[in-house]
């Protein structure tokens, strides 16, 4: 699987524009092809620490033999999630006006 920045980048978006109410799956869910891309994607953010993010049963960490499906339940987006926003959206606007 690879990490899209489009996606990410419009993830972070969304999450800034809940603010502290958050956001959820359901919010998100139409930028992805299926659960595991959506996962992956959260997953990194979380793990990159742009995010805070509650996932069931928990992060790939929880993985056991058997693992159970992991889903994302809601996130909200951190201080250094809306800088790394930041530098996604200047960095996107240099490659237009280019």
């Amino acid at each position: 699987m690879q990490l899209n920045r489009n996606i990410v980048q419009q993830v972070l978006e969304i999450a800034a524009e809940q603010g502290e109410a958050g956001f959820e799956e359901k919010d998100i869910s139409h930028l992805f092809g299926d659960e595991y891309d959506l996962v992956f994607h959260l997953d990194y953010l979380h793990e990159k620490g742009f995010i805070t993010g509650e996932f069931t049963p928990g992060a790939y960490a929880a993985f056991a033999i058997l693992p159970e499906p992991i889903h994302f339940i809601r996130g909200k987006i951190t201080a250094e999630g809306q800088q790394y926003l930041q530098g996604l959206q200047q960095s996107s606007e240099v490659a237009v006006e280019s």
